[in-house]
């Protein structure tokens, strides 16, 4: 890319004869002012590379436009002209961050030789640029390659563009395959900076659209600095719309808007956005991918649960009843999002084992005998037989396998006792015999929230953990389910934790 120059001198000849020699002996883009307010002007709208300012103008020294400048566009190289050189300014100078100074007359020579050293090194902070851009990229790719949530992936994605681009606004669009339709998924930024149907459809009607650059699957990179395209905006910027594409087929668009004294694109940036969007592509579809293959997963395990319940009319609803519950106790004991997800399959698989058991056995409105309640008890095995081998379904054997263990060890199918059962089966333990008491069997009517509550208090340290007992009874309190007051007669009592 060819370097900009920008020239500050209150005389309009000597801005002239600096412009057509840097531009034809040095081949740079030149500007040239006379006055303090046509360079911030400049300043403000367009990146500069190199500032060559005099130090004595008309209205004010040129050290005040560098330092202008500088608080502008930090990177900028300044060089002073001055036809009254005194150490005083040249300290001043050395102080203000000034790269060289110059003094009037100078040979045109001299003055090349300065200007080449400062594009030098723009050029080398240029490359600097571009290799912190690739460590961002290597540091986005770290972060999204560590989760499967969506939007963590949308918000790592869109604060790298944010910090490494100059950007002043930034989206990522998604394509709805069901609808066709593009959605707006994730904006940084401050999208008031321009219209909204500009920037949520990208570019409107005036320039490439999102849709046209997914069609395509190009890049579209527009630059408006005079303000033809966008009459109406007060700042002028770049707008890059990158499409991410996976497997030759593109999912959506990344929308940059950048500021308008940003660096301009080169080649070296807009590869590295084109590796962001890479990476960004490739996360979210896995992220899809995922999310697919979870609600799959659901429902196979609802699918199972609900072939209990057909089987057993008078459990249905006990699945749904005891997942609120256990629900209840994990948040409390402060389980992440993943355990969370067990506990909900554990507590919905927990009696996938009766499927063994015939229906003249979970039907039967009578006490089992001896031998239909030995039949019954390997209900617990067969459940984890049926599902150990299936990868996705193992966090759930311990729910399906241990839940009627006994906390004193006169439970099956085990018999261990104590914190020898997994905490996973103590939980099962006590909701699934809160809810067994409370609700209506084959052989007798569900009894009052009040009557399972003493029940867990007088079984408490014996069949139950004493510990999320506890635990349990505070969830009742603070929560109190509506579906557990219908069960309530008119000498329920509240307990407390300590209960």
């Amino acid at each position: 890319m060819r370097a900009t120059v920008l020239v500050v001198d209150d005389e309009p000849s000597i801005c002239q004869l600096l412009r057509d020699w840097l531009t034809e002996e040095l081949d740079l883009w030149v500007e040239a002012v006379t006055t303090r307010l046509e360079a911030e002007r400049i300043l403000e709208l367009r990146p500069v590379d190199l500032l060559l300012a005099d130090l004595r103008l008309q209205e004010c020294s040129g050290l005040d436009v560098i330092r202008y400048a500088q608080s502008l566009q930090p990177h900028i190289v300044p060089i002073l002209m001055t036809g009254y050189p005194t150490l005083e300014t040249a300290i001043t100078a050395v102080q203000s961050g000034i790269y060289d100074y110059l003094t009037k007359p100078f040979k045109m020579e001299l003055l090349s030789a300065a200007v080449r050293r400062g594009i030098d090194r723009c050029r080398l902070r240029r490359e600097n640029m571009e290799l912190r851009e690739q460590l961002a990229v290597s540091d986005l790719t770290r972060t999204v390659g560590a989760t499967l949530e969506l939007d963590q992936i949308l918000e790592a994605v869109l604060n790298t563009v944010m910090a490494e681009f100059n950007a002043t606004a930034a989206s990522v669009l998604l394509l709805n395959e069901e609808t066709g339709r593009l959605e707006l998924k994730g904006v940084e930024g401050d999208p008031t900076t321009i219209e909204n149907s500009v920037f949520s459809g990208f570019l409107g009607g005036v320039a490439p659209t999102a849709a046209s650059v997914m069609a395509t699957r190009r890049p579209a990179l527009l630059t408006d600095r005079q303000g033809e395209l966008f009459p109406r905006l007060s700042v002028h910027q770049d707008r890059i719309c990158q499409p991410l594409v996976v497997k030759g087929r593109a999912v959506g668009a990344l929308n940059i808007v950048r500021r308008s004294n940003a660096e301009p694109c080169g080649d070296g940036t807009l590869r590295t956005i084109d590796m962001i969007a890479a990476h960004a592509a490739i996360a979210i579809d896995n992220a899809r991918l995922y999310k697919n293959l979870h609600s799959a997963y659901m429902d196979t395990v609802s699918a199972l649960a609900n072939a209990i319940e057909i089987r057993d009319p008078y459990t249905r609803g006990h699945t749904d009843r005891v997942r609120m519950l256990a629900r209840g106790i994990g948040q409390r004991l402060g389980w992440s999002a993943e355990k969370q997800f067990d506990l909900w399959m554990g507590c919905t698989l927990h009696d996938i084992g009766k499927i063994g058991v015939p229906d003249s056995i979970l039907s039967k409105p009578g006490p089992l005998t001896a031998d239909e309640f030995a039949l019954m008890k390997t209900h617990p095995e067969i459940g984890a037989k049926i599902i150990e081998g299936v990868p996705f379904l193992k966090p759930a054997i311990p729910y399906v396998y241990h839940h009627h263990e006994r906390f004193d060890g006169s439970g099956y199918p085990t018999g261990i006792s104590g914190e020898q059962i997994p905490i996973e089966g103590r939980i099962l333990a006590v909701v699934d015999a809160f809810d067994a008491i409370t609700s209506d069997r084959p052989y007798r009517k569900g009894q009052p929230v009040a009557v399972a509550v003493e029940e867990l208090k007088g079984y408490s340290g014996v069949q139950f953990d004493a510990a999320i007992v506890d635990v349990f009874f505070s969830f009742l309190e603070d929560k109190d389910p509506p579906w557990l007051r219908k069960r309530e007669t008119a000498d329920y009592v509240h307990v407390t934790a300590s209960a």
